[in-house]
């Protein structure tokens, strides 16, 4: 994540502001526009999303209006979430997951959505250690009975 976006993320989450910044848009083929509105409208991160360096997962259980994300995280076991909030700016699906419990009291991932690789990217800040990047990967949906 580029230090600019990732100083966009942090000052407008840190100011409670979570409206959309505009940007100039072309007219995209009917499936792109599709597309590019479930990610303009935080849409495509519904799901869970697990990330391969260790199981740990993300699950979005629902995407509301002015940004707020209902989640869950699990280390296989739950772990709380403080707060969940999306942004949608400068054509960038971004999100931030507060964690806080037992071990994680301060701890939050900065992520934004990929959507060439159809991933979460970004940086995970552990409480009291040092930053590092970390993907996720959408876990698919077990089949209909």
């Amino acid at each position: 994540m580029s230090l600019t976006l990732r100083s966009l993320f942090a000052f407008t989450l840190l100011t409670g502001s979570l409206a959309a910044i505009t940007s100039a848009e072309t007219e995209p083929a009917a499936a792109d526009k599709t597309v590019g509105t479930a990610i303009e409208n935080g849409e495509v991160l519904s799901g869970q999303w697990r990330r391969p360096d260790g199981g740990y997962v993300i699950q979005i259980k629902s995407v509301g209006a002015e940004g707020v994300l209902e989640a869950a995280y699990f280390n296989p076991r739950p772990i709380r979430v403080e707060s969940a909030q999306w942004l949608f700016g400068g054509g960038v699906l971004q999100l931030r997951i507060r964690l806080n419990d037992t071990g994680y009291q301060g701890a939050y991932y900065l992520l934004q959505y990929e959507p060439e690789s159809n991933r979460l990217v970004g940086e995970y800040h552990p409480a009291n250690q040092e930053t590092f990047e970390v993907a996720f990967e959408r876990l698919l949906a077990p089949p209909r009975e």
